[in-house]
């Protein structure tokens, strides 16, 4: 074969990236935070560009010292005040976790956690708003009960003494009884508690002796005020005509434009004003371009997820990236940029706007039908409504959802039985109750 005619000649289309174009991407990316540092930065070699930090100050108790006050000392306060909850919670969980994705999901616990120390949400609300599996939240929460000091993430008082029982070494068979007995111990009835224990009211004494020496809320044990990690970016209310995003505009850096230093006569000074005063205009037009895309990302997601603002996590419909960025005549890649590390407030407590995608139940079907995480929520709700002297097998559990619309198979149910933590038909079987 002719060398010359081997060669072949092909035409395709790609997107050649200017340096103001990845600017702007990682400008669109950036935390209100890092963008606050960017422009400061750049505002000390540009004459025409002034940045303005946001500045709150927080609020602090009456007749507490401050900074203003003539005595204070900065030093020796910082030394002398306890930390927050949350600040003691996440140096443990920096130690603790070695990945990013799991010190993010631990952060989001610890954001649902209240000043007693106990959580304040339930799991399965905190694994729908971190949109993950609840095996994975149940292991999650597992690890952060062995933090310190013992007792934190309890989801109840009971809990809460059992981590401390177990830490200090007289977690006993009869001790665990009891616990999941308060109500008896609280009214006294200790003779029952003794035939429950399988021991004497003596026995019950010196256990709720020990049971006293337990703290029922171990996160009072640090400042009053947590601090959050962060405010959210965004949120949203219910206005005359529907569900209404704001932006939050208290951790925004404040951009001016200036004239700069007078320059008269001078044309190369000139030029180098000119050129400085176009960056800065530049820079300005592509931080409101950022708060203008983050908004209609944030506005478009809402109208999308009505649904779930109105009725709760079990009703978000499939979405992702490509179908939002075709609603806005966007690039995927700029609508992902655009929601990661978002947070938004909603009635549902503050969750990652990235949450907002979901899976579709039947792949390709797009916005179509139910959800996958609506699927696995459906078979929860099938679990927990049977009859637990004859509860359901994987096959009766289909048969049910496909009344409900749902077609699944018997290896589905199986696998998402799984992913919601509950165990086969054979373990949950309970005896009947016997007759009063």
């Amino acid at each position: 074969m002719d060398m010359i005619a081997a060669h072949r000649q092909t035409q395709g289309q790609g997107l050649v990236m200017t340096v103001r174009m990845q600017a702007s991407l990682k400008i669109l990316q950036m935390s209100n935070l890092d963008l606050a540092d960017h422009l400061a930065e750049e505002a000390l070699s540009n004459p025409c560009l002034e940045v303005t930090r946001p500045e709150p100050v927080p609020a602090r108790p009456q007749g507490a010292m401050g900074a203003h006050d003539p005595d204070w000392d900065p030093v020796a306060g910082l030394e002398s005040a306890p930390p927050s909850l949350y600040e003691h919670v996440a140096r443990q969980v920096a130690l603790t976790f070695q990945t990013p994705d799991n010190r993010r999901l631990a952060m989001i616990f610890a954001e649902a956690l209240e000043p007693t120390g106990w959580l304040g949400r339930p799991l399965d609300a905190i694994a729908a708003g971190a949109h993950i599996s609840m095996r994975r939240a149940s292991a999650m929460l597992a690890r952060l009960q062995r933090l310190e000091p013992a007792g934190l993430f309890a989801r109840d008082l009971a809990e809460c003494l059992r981590l401390q029982a177990d830490d200090r070494g007289f977690l006993t068979w009869d001790l665990a009884v009891i616990l999941d007995n308060l109500a008896l111990l609280a009214e006294g009835r200790l003779a029952e508690l003794a035939a429950l224990c399988d021991g004497t009211v003596d026995d019950v004494r010196t256990l709720a002796g020990l049971i006293q020496t337990l703290d029922p809320k171990p996160g009072l044990a640090f400042a009053a005020e947590p601090a959050p990690p962060r405010p959210p970016d965004l949120s949203v209310r219910r206005g005359d005509a529907g569900w209404v995003v704001d932006i939050e505009r208290s951790t925004l850096p404040v951009v001016t434009i200036v004239d700069g230093p007078r320059t008269a006569g001078d044309a190369e000074a000139q030029a180098h004003l000119a050129h400085a005063r176009a960056q800065a205009r530049w820079l300005k037009r592509t931080v409101d371009r950022r708060q203008n895309t983050l908004l209609r990302t944030a506005a478009a997601l809402v109208r999308r997820q009505r649904a779930f603002l109105d009725q709760g996590p079990n009703h978000l419909r499939p979405l992702t990236t490509h179908d939002l960025a075709g609603e806005l005549a966007l690039h995927p890649t700029t609508v992902s940029r655009a929601v990661a590390g978002r947070l938004i407030a909603t009635p549902h407590g503050t969750l990652p706007l990235r949450s907002f995608f979901v899976r579709a139940f039947t792949p390709g079907a797009g916005t179509d039908g139910p959800s996958q995480d609506a699927v696995v929520a459906l078979v929860g709700r099938i679990v927990d409504a049977e009859d637990t002297a004859r509860p359901l097998s994987d096959a009766a559990i289909a048969e049910r959802a496909r009344r409900a619309g749902i077609p699944l198979a018997r290896r589905t149910v199986a696998k998402y039985r799984d992913m919601l933590g509950i165990p086969s038909s054979y373990t949950r079987r309970q005896p009947p109750a016997a007759p009063a």
